[in-house]
């Protein structure tokens, strides 16, 4: 007995640190566990031909109770599935965890080159990966993946690829129509200046935007963006309606709230001068012909323009353009007012196609028409913009009702 007691002291002691290092060698290993970091979604669609814009969400959970660093990543790397390399983003992104837990996110833009690059390839996926690194030098680097698949652009993800912003109103006078990121002048207290947003998409789902100027919400803007459109118009609020009282230069902006867009909003301006339009002159209301309204071209039966008139001492100005056929189905937006087809004076409140205007016009082609009201020679109204469609030819008849009777003069 004695002799098994001495057995089982002398060999305890042994058994003991056979614990004691096995307890040592795996504590490293537990430390040094690579973080549970993952990537949401794991999977995402890309579009061929733009930046295609990814929201990602990265999660870490990390299996050693309160735990606390910042796991951060200097660049993303793009590849084919094989591993060959597509590209880089130079973008810091990085995870505050907590407690051993952590949240991040990146809005990731996919370069067209890149896409391009592995189309090129002849493969349809691309593999973005990240590699995070963190602030404690006893937590190892976390490395994650995300398969992005390559789809014509129907089929992507929802994403704002871009937006362009043009004021739907010319200015006084002959001025052409700017472009986004141009100015437009108008005199003070000038009454129904407004905008368009021209916006180009990938997918389908709900817009959410607002309209701003100088800083103030004018209204929200709900919009489902259906699939395979690539590009829709929303138009500023009539009311309220951009502000002109105050003289000076104005911004105005349309902020994209959802999806986020992975660019920077645009903004155009305009300028409100001193001069001011003559006070209670209401607007021109076109009459006749209807917007979108079919007239046949005849010298025996000319089409006839009205309006109701504005102002006993105005005269006015008609003129008319040509349109591109897309015209039917759109918002007149990019209205080139520089060069009508077709421009006239009268003093009175309609205006008569001459033999001469017959031979100016493009049959089975759209046209748009527009009136301007003129005191002393200076525009103090406009009217709206009106599309006709004219058909048929003219003949080589003289009209019956000789053009000193219009009281007009064109050119």
């Amino acid at each position: 007995m004695n002799t098994t007691l001495r057995l089982s002291l002398r060999y305890l002691p042994t058994y003991g640190c056979l614990v004691c290092m096995a307890l040592l060698l795996l504590a490293p290993t537990m430390a040094q566990a690579a973080p549970n970091i993952t990537a949401m979604p794991r999977m995402a669609n890309i579009s061929p031909g733009t930046q295609s814009p990814v929201q990602l969400m990265y999660t870490v959970l990390e299996s050693i109770p309160n735990t606390s660093y910042i796991a951060t990543s200097t660049q993303g790397e793009f590849s084919t599935p094989s591993g060959d390399p597509l590209g880089t983003v130079q973008r810091t992104v990085s995870i505050n965890v907590v407690n051993s837990r952590g949240v991040g996110t990146e809005l990731l833009v996919v370069p067209a080159r890149v896409i391009a690059a592995a189309m090129k390839a002849d493969v349809g996926q691309i593999i973005f990966t990240r590699t995070f690194d963190p602030s404690r030098a006893d937590i190892p680097e976390g490395t994650l993946e995300t398969t992005l698949q390559i789809v014509p652009s129907p089929a992507g993800e929802f994403a704002i690829i871009g937006l362009r912003l043009e004021f739907n109103q010319p200015a006084p006078g002959d001025a052409p129509r700017p472009h986004s990121g141009e100015r437009i002048t108008v005199p003070r207290n000038t009454k129904g200046l407004r905008a368009a947003a021209i916006i180009t998409y990938n997918g389908h789902g709900m817009l959410r935007g607002r309209w701003v100027a100088d800083g103030q919400i004018l209204g929200f803007v709900t919009k489902q963006l259906l699939p395979g459109m690539r590009e829709a118009i929303i138009a500023s609020p009539a009311v309220p309606a951009f502000p002109t009282y105050a003289t000076g230069l104005h911004s105005v902006r349309f902020e994209i709230l959802d999806p986020p867009p992975a660019f920077d909003l645009p903004s155009i301006q305009y300028f409100v001068t001193a001069e001011e339009r003559i006070p209670n002159l209401p607007a021109v209301t076109l009459q006749a012909p209807p917007d979108r309204d079919h007239l046949p071209l005849s010298s025996e039966s000319p089409p006839v323009f009205s309006w109701n008139p504005a102002h006993t001492d105005a005269t006015y100005l008609f003129r008319l353009f040509t349109l591109e056929p897309e015209a039917m189905t759109r918002p007149l937006i990019e209205l080139d007012t520089s060069a009508p087809v077709l421009s006239a004076r009268t003093g009175r409140n309609y205006y008569m196609l001459s033999l001469f205007d017959l031979g100016k016009l493009v049959t089975n082609s759209p046209h748009a028409w527009q009136v301007q009201a003129l005191v002393d020679g200076r525009p103090v109204a406009a009217s709206e913009y009106r599309v006709v469609i004219f058909s048929g030819a003219a003949s080589e008849l003289e009209l019956t009702v000789p053009l000193r009777d219009q009281g007009v003069s064109g050119k």
